[in-house]
């Protein structure tokens, strides 16, 4: 009875579906293969007269952990009578594949599961792009940074994973209307350009640099103290002093702020370092003034 009605007409209905591109395959309700229209690369190398049909997806696949999934979603669908899709990760000849796969219960006419039918598409492309397009929508154009959409994701994904104490630096280059007024936007831009690009060169390895507003730059530096930040911070303005633009002294001014652990808020450290940022921007405002303004 159930999903062996289908029996005597598989091998009809086998010939039929592997005129369509994806792999479609019928599973019993012990998680065993009746049929798949295409064996994909990564079930493994087989005779010629291999059959899939008999085995589970341990017996079959080469990534044990896929082969896992697969079965704890089949007994999901047989638990609960709802569909599944979602997208695993597979090698074709060390060629990194994109897989999507749906699944649905079958029901006879009682409205008992009597197997799983499932579909499997290659989605490599389609994947690829999806995380280029999301790469582009985390970084700066101007400036190949991270972004501030890419600064508030880090700050609630990764934060609570990373290395503590914790700096937290609020950035600012000095003087940007002077520049956009006085030599034009362009020049502004390649002050930018050239304060991303000092923040770049004079940060740890370990640090990561977003741009988060127009002249704006948030560093953070996962295992530095205050004192580590503030060492970090004075190498950054003596190589400052090396650089200029448009004939003008490079200068930023930058405020740091130390999370000791996740019980301290992220965002008040944040304001924190921006308020000590300001707070060095006044103090050196007279100087400002007379480098800039002359």
């Amino acid at each position: 009875m159930g999903i062996i009605m289908f029996e005597e007409n598989l091998a009809d209905l086998e010939r039929v579906l592997k005129a369509l591109p994806s792999c479609i395959y019928l599973k019993d309700t012990e998680g065993k293969y009746l049929f798949a229209t295409h064996y994909w690369e990564h079930i493994g190398k087989h005779d010629p007269g291999w059959s899939i049909r008999g085995k589970t997806d341990l017996e079959i696949r080469e990534n044990k952990e896929n082969a896992r999934l697969a079965m704890e979603q089949d007994r999901k669908i047989l638990e609960t009578g709802e569909g599944a899709t979602y997208t695993i990760q597979e090698y074709d000849d060390h060629e990194l594949q994109y897989l999507e796969l749906i699944k649905n219960p079958v029901f006879d006419d009682e409205g008992n599961i009597v197997g799983i039918v499932g579909l499997i598409n290659n989605v490599t492309e389609q994947e690829l792009m999806r995380k280029k397009l999301e790469e582009y929508s985390l970084e700066d154009e101007m400036t190949k940074m991270k972004n501030r959409r890419a600064f508030d994701t880090w700050i609630d994904e990764e934060l609570p994973h990373a290395n503590f104490p914790l700096s937290i630096a609020i950035a600012d280059c000095d003087c940007l209307k002077f520049f956009n007024d006085t030599f034009g936007h362009s020049e502004g831009d390649e002050l930018i350009k050239t304060a991303a690009l000092l923040l770049k060169l004079s940060m740890p390895s370990s640090a990561v640099c977003f741009r988060i507003g127009g002249d704006e730059f948030a560093v953070i530096l996962p295992n530095h103290t205050k004192d580590d930040a503030q060492q970090v911070i004075e190498r950054l303005y003596e190589m400052a002093r090396t650089l200029n633009v448009a004939g003008q002294p490079l200068s930023i001014s930058i405020g740091v702020a130390t999370m000791q652990s996740t019980a301290d808020d992220a965002q008040q450290a944040i304001e924190a370092a921006d308020r000590a940022m300001y707070e060095y921007k006044q103090k050196h405002h007279a100087y400002l003034k007379s480098i800039y303004e002359r």
